[in-house]
């Protein structure tokens, strides 16, 4: 298992963000409910970092990352975890008296669904910062960053032990 976390911790994120009510809803536009939530896949909820080309009308768009800060002796490695939550300046502000800001709100309901998690690697999945991020003009958001700590090799390589090397 070399590497894994690309693909599972992404993979458990969308999970987890598609199976929450609150941020299907804040994803969806406002006027068209979302039937099915996997249809926001590669539409508006991306396992990369993605910036929309040509926009014809404002969306808010969740993308998230992994990158492998640092391997803490050969045993553990330092997993981040990037979420952008953006939206275009169209659908900042909440609908209905609602109040406050979409990619507030959003970050909050991430925040909720994730943090904390026994999901990603070991132990607890951590919130480590949130910050601004503007990808293109008209669109405004948050980056979010989590921290968590694995494996860095589950089994041995499968290499034969060098002859000179002491045994038992």
């Amino acid at each position: 298992m070399m590497l894994d976390e690309f693909y599972d911790y992404k993979n458990q994120l969308i999970g987890d963000l598609l199976t929450s009510e609150n941020i299907v809803r804040l994803l969806a536009d406002d006027c068209k409910p979302v039937d099915n939530a996997k249809d926001l896949v590669y539409t508006q909820v991306f396992p990369y970092e993605y910036v929309p080309e040509t926009i014809e009308h404002g969306m808010t768009f969740i993308c998230c990352d992994v990158d492998i800060q640092k391997s803490v002796n050969k045993t553990f490695l330092l997993p981040v975890l990037y979420i952008w939550v953006f939206s275009h300046k169209s659908k900042l502000k909440l609908p209905n008296g609602e109040g406050g800001v979409r990619t507030d709100r959003l970050c909050s309901e991430i925040a909720k669904a994730i943090n904390g998690s026994r999901y990603y690697g070991l132990g607890e999945l951590d919130l480590y910062a949130v910050k601004r991020f503007a990808p293109i003009s008209d669109y405004q958001g948050k980056v979010m960053t989590f921290q968590a700590k694995d494996f860095n090799r589950t089994s041995p390589t499968g290499k034969p032990v060098p002859s000179n090397r002491k045994r038992g």
